[in-house]
């Protein structure tokens, strides 16, 4: 069986047929790089993480965004892709920026979309996975007309393999490239003096089951009580952009907090499980890390697990196939459960938080 071989960046510095198959695109503002690979690969619409068609050369710092380059040495995926790849779906002359498969405001905010910065033609014909949302695929068009850039076709993926000929894909960026690049593209101009509320009454998972309990308490503190699904992605980025103070249950809605001011001009209470274990630990701590980078004040507040019957309503999907979540992970990972707050604790909390 062949191998996938995983190139370095100083491989392709150093080897001029590897290099000829990127172009570097800078975004002098902000001394940021992305480099853009050309030619013929198969991706998968899950990970986008390119395989090249002639020598199977990967790249895992460009492309390995989940730390998942194990995935492509395993003796199953291996066989599962060399078996298979002749019948993958072939797209052509493609820009593939992706999204998330399971529509994720996190992930198609933070790892997708920034990429858009890095399109250098004025048509493209642009590839996305089938599931994204009408509010991320009306960003995308805000963000291209914004650009002045034309899509020609909009190729849309379903969870799978595909072969990209004569395609581009462009690498991904650091963390604290994509706190930058938000914080360029959005500067808040408004005065930040709201209280906001952020619900995940209508999401699958975390749900506060007994939030309406403390909602008038909430009104009353002159917090205003937001369902972030039902706005716009600008429509979301103005309201936090307007909050001084912003309480939430840990969700992609904080994903916002890259459009918020910095030094101390925001305060967040962030509503998590109780007893957090250590694997949880930096899932946890992802949106934190946003608020640290920014210099505001980030805080949390420790909730009880309810319990939930959600994997009865997801599909599950084979790994190699492009998995979103496992219906094994749902019954067993308290990420997926929802919250009940202690109603007169966090009644104190929210009058203390108001008075700060």
């Amino acid at each position: 069986m062949k191998n996938i071989n995983f190139i370095s960046t100083s491989q392709i510095k150093e080897d001029k047929n590897l290099e000829k198959f990127f172009k570097f695109a800078f975004f002098k503002d902000l001394n940021i790089y992305c480099s853009i690979l050309n030619g013929n690969f198969y991706i998968d619409s899950h990970n986008y993480y390119p395989i090249m068609e002639k020598d199977l050369n990967t790249f895992p710092d460009q492309f390995d965004w989940q730390n998942k380059r194990d995935v492509f040495s395993n003796k199953d995926f291996k066989e599962n892709f060399f078996k298979n790849k002749k019948d993958y779906k072939e797209i052509s002359n493609a820009f593939i920026l992706g999204t998330s498969p399971g529509n994720n405001h996190y992930r198609n905010i933070w790892t997708f979309l920034i990429r858009l910065n890095f399109i250098t033609e004025k048509e493209i014909n642009l590839a996305i996975h089938r599931n994204t949302s009408n509010n991320v695929r009306n960003f995308i068009k805000f963000f291209l007309n914004e650009k002045k850039i034309k899509v020609k076709k909009y190729i849309y993926l379903d969870d799978g393999f595909y072969f990209c000929k004569n395609s581009q894909i462009p690498s991904f960026l650091k963390n604290i490239e994509v706190i930058k690049f938000y914080e360029y593209l959005f500067p808040s101009s408004s005065s930040n003096k709201e209280n906001i509320y952020i619900s995940r009454r209508n999401a699958k998972w975390r749900r506060i089951v007994n939030e309406t309990d403390f909602f008038s308490h909430l009104e009353k503190e002159g917090f205003e009580i937001l369902d972030f699904e039902n706005l716009s992605i600008l429509e979301q980025i103005k309201k936090i952009q307007k909050s001084k103070k912003i309480i939430a249950p840990h969700g992609s809605g904080l994903t916002n907090l890259l459009f918020g001011r910095s030094n101390s001009e925001i305060q967040v209470v962030e509503i998590v499980q109780n007893n957090i274990d250590k694997e949880l630990n930096n899932i946890y701590l992802k949106y934190k890390e946003i608020s640290e980078y920014k210099k505001n004040q980030h805080y949390f507040f420790g909730a009880d697990l309810a319990s939930n019957d959600l994997f009865r309503y997801i599909k599950t999907r084979n790994l190699a196939e492009g998995q979103h979540i496992g219906s094994k992970n749902i019954r067993k990972n308290p990420y997926f459960k929802n919250f009940i707050v202690q109603e007169k604790e966090f009644k104190k909390l929210i009058t203390n938080f108001h008075k700060r």
